[in-house]
């Protein structure tokens, strides 16, 4: 069964093959050309036996002839030509040519040869070549051996060679056909072996390719084809087999690297698709440009939002064209540094958008190759917003330090172990220690009244809520001060701290104990007084009945000058019960503008104001304050009077009135000489004046009764502007 099969494939196998093909004609032609290298001497030497065997014919025949000649060595030329002319009887002779020894023709008979003996040759013996045949005209011309003739002539024998012709091409076609059968026989059986050794094999690799190929061309793994050459090169042991296996090898390998290169693709695609839609789909704003030439190739749309513009705008554009750079210095050497560095990571930047307005950026960027150029992809992130909150926050924040470091309270932080995390400027002041070294302390190294249990209920507070407590501070060279503490709880980044506000209240005690001092003086004046004023109003009743009496005049004027002075002393003690007593005050809603109009009205009347000329201004003002009247009344009246004692005659006295938010304010103004600057903070002191007939406690007594109503009283003199005094009152407003 395989024999069968085996030989219909053959020829197909083989003619299918351009190799086998070219094998086998190259083989068929190099046996032809072996045969033809190995025969054509055989042949040569048949032709040469064939025309031997034809001259030593036709020489026994001559030699024939001659023989029946008696003393041929004494026969003339004509005789011996005669003689010869009788071998033309031969079918094989067809004629020669008598030469004498020398080279001299004697005659021809017959056909005569075309070779010839030339004289100048010395004889037969002088040729070079002693026959001579024509295929073309089947002649063949040859000198006669050992002739009879022999030392007397020479004779050139022509022959009809049609037969030596004959039998030589007989003998090519023999040989020919000989060769043919040798090297069909020697051709088929290379066919035969060179089929089952390489042809098939080869064929088998070839279909096995082209399977591997249309595999592969579909985007196919063909390491699962079952391969047949692959199957016999196995058992192969030569150079094909290892062609086979190397084809064997390479499917793997290419199986490998076309499995590497889809997988490859596949995480290509993917990462591609990854980006892309990072790309597009970040609120970040991202451009992909052209190093060399800041071409942008591609945006998306998170940077048309902050550019402004659309992408058709933007595409294909520069960042030189958009203006996009607030600094073009900035773009160069961002390309330095990215020329050098290959990166730029949160570079703050600023950019120009369409419309004219700048943005702040954090620019991040990195070279990267696409299609053989340079480009750059960069993120940028927008933090003006930000940038404008955090210089906002900085600034609040350097507001609040410096709040914090002029605070005249000194602030402690403190977190939950007490450590002190924070001090201002004025804790350092109050201490003696540096910032450095507070920091280095707790709250029992300064706070001496409190414990760290004590410190420990701190913490219970809620955030916001704060207590106030007194506690003693001990400085760093060991002395001690009183201290009033207001502690609270508060979060600072997420963590909670003791916020302290320490206020040295050593002045405030003692200012306390002065106070208290006052208030026993106080006490003690207002009980002189009443004690002095029965007796001297008992003095005065009888001074005035002494003055009812006809005195002599000296008499009278010692009366006079001793109610004079009684009054005065009178005067002076109904102040000085006036200023130690407390100040009561009977409040009610009173429109100010009115009051100040009338009272004005009514203090033109009064002599101190006949020398002045008073003037209103916003006195048409209709809110109200809360306020005693009368006591009200008697602050202005002081103000009015004292401006219109110390104005020069015919100047102007102005009274004005305006609000300024919770306030109203009241300024009286007058000409004159300025008081001196050292004068002023002494001007309310009680018991002090620059008058000669003043007691000093008029003005002390306006201030209580201004600070009474929760005002303020301030003196300002200049000798250009004059001397102005200012009386601050809140402004009462219904239901609050």
């Amino acid at each position: 069964m395989p024999s069968s099969i085996r030989k219909p494939q053959l020829p197909s196998n083989l003619w299918r093959s351009r190799l086998s093909r070219r094998v086998v004609f190259w083989v068929f032609l190099s046996i032809v050309v072996i045969e033809a290298i190995i025969l054509v001497p055989s042949v040569m030497r048949r032709e040469r036996e064939l025309l031997d065997y034809l001259r030593s014919l036709s020489t026994a025949q001559a030699e024939g002839v001659l023989s029946t000649q008696d003393n041929l060595a004494a026969a003339s030329d004509a005789e011996v030509l005669a003689s010869l002319t009788t071998l033309l009887s031969n079918e094989v002779i067809l004629g020669g040519a008598l030469y004498r020894t020398d080279g001299t023709p004697v005659a021809t008979f017959g056909e005569p040869p075309e070779l010839t003996i030339p004289p100048h040759a010395g004889g037969a013996a002088g040729l070079l070549t002693r026959d001579r045949y024509d295929r073309r005209t089947q002649r063949y011309d040859a000198v006669w051996e050992m002739s009879p003739l022999a030392g007397r002539y020479e004779l050139v024998i022509r022959h009809d060679a049609a037969w030596v012709g004959r039998e030589f091409y007989y003998f090519i076609a023999r040989i020919t056909g000989l060769v043919l059968i040798i090297s069909v026989f020697v051709t088929g059986a290379t066919m035969i072996v060179l089929d089952r050794l390489v042809i098939a094999s080869v064929l088998a690799l070839r279909r096995d390719l082209q399977r591997a190929g249309n595999t592969l061309r579909h985007n196919q793994d063909a390491r699962s084809l079952s391969f047949e050459s692959v199957q016999k090169g196995s058992r192969r042991r030569d150079e094909l087999g290892d062609v086979i296996m190397t084809f064997a090898e390479m499917v793997n390998q290419v199986g490998e690297a076309i499995a590497e290169r889809d997988q490859a693709e596949a995480d290509l695609r993917l990462s591609e698709e990854k980006f892309s839609k990072s790309f597009y789909a970040s609120p970040n704003p991202m451009s992909l440009s052209v190093l060399a030439t800041g071409q942008l190739l591609e945006v998306n749309d998170s940077f048309l939002q902050l550019y402004g513009a659309d992408r058709e705008a933007v595409i294909g554009q520069t960042a030189a064209s958009l203006n996009l750079w607030a600094d073009l210095s900035d773009r160069a050497a961002m390309l330095n540094t990215l020329q050098h560095q290959g990166y730029i990571r949160n570079q703050e930047y600023r950019f120009r958008a369409a419309r004219g307005h700048y943005r702040t950026v954090l620019y991040s960027a990195e070279t990267v190759q696409i299609n053989g150029a340079t480009c750059i992809l960069s993120v940028t992130n927008d933090i003006t917003e930000r940038k404008a909150a955090e210089d906002a926050l900085s600034e609040s924040e350097q507001r609040f330090r410096t709040l914090v470091e002029q605070a005249t309270d000194a602030l402690f932080v403190v977190d939950t172990d007490g450590q002190l995390i924070d001090v201002n400027q004025e804790a350092c002041h109050t201490l003696g220690y540096t910032r450095e070294e507070l920091l280095q302390l707790s709250v029992p190294d300064v706070q001496k009244s409190v414990s760290m249990t004590d410190l420990a209920h701190d913490w219970e507070l809620q955030p916001g809520q704060a207590v106030t407590r007194e506690g003693t501070h001990q400085r760093k060279d060991g002395s001690q001060f009183p201290v009033e503490v207001r502690v609270g709880r508060i979060e600072i980044g997420g963590k909670s701290v003791l916020l302290a506000l320490a206020r040295d209240i050593s002045a405030r005690q003692e200012m306390q104990k002065a106070q208290a001092r006052l208030a026993e003086i106080g006490e003690l004046a207002a009980m002189i007084v009443h004690e002095v004023r029965n007796p001297l109003t008992t003095v005065l009743m009888g001074l005035n009945s002494f003055a009812q009496l006809d005195l002599p005049d000296r008499a009278q004027r010692r009366l006079a000058f001793a109610l004079e002075e009684s009054e005065r002393l009178q005067r002076l003690l109904n102040e000085i019960l006036l200023y130690a007593r407390e100040q009561p005050l009977d409040l009610e809603p009173l429109p100010i503008g009115p009051f100040l109009q009338t009272l004005q009205d009514e203090f033109c009347q009064h002599p101190v104001a006949q020398n002045c000329t008073l003037q209103a201004v916003g006195l048409d003002y209709t809110g109200a304050i809360l306020a005693d009247r009368d006591r009200l009344k008697q602050v202005v009246i002081n103000l009015l009077s004292n401006a219109c004692e110390a104005a020069p005659t015919g100047d102007r006295v102005t009274c004005s009135l305006l609000e300024n938010g919770p306030v109203v304010t009241v300024q009286v103004h007058n000409g004159g000489d300025p008081i001196p600057p050292d004068l002023l903070p002494k001007l309310t002191q009680p018991f002090f004046t620059t008058k000669s007939s003043g007691n000093g406690l008029g003005l002390a007594i306006t201030r209580r009764i201004v600070e009474a109503h929760g005002g303020t009283l301030t003196f300002a003199s200049t000798a250009e502007a004059g001397t102005t005094v200012t009386v601050q009152l809140p402004v009462h407003r219904e239901g609050v």
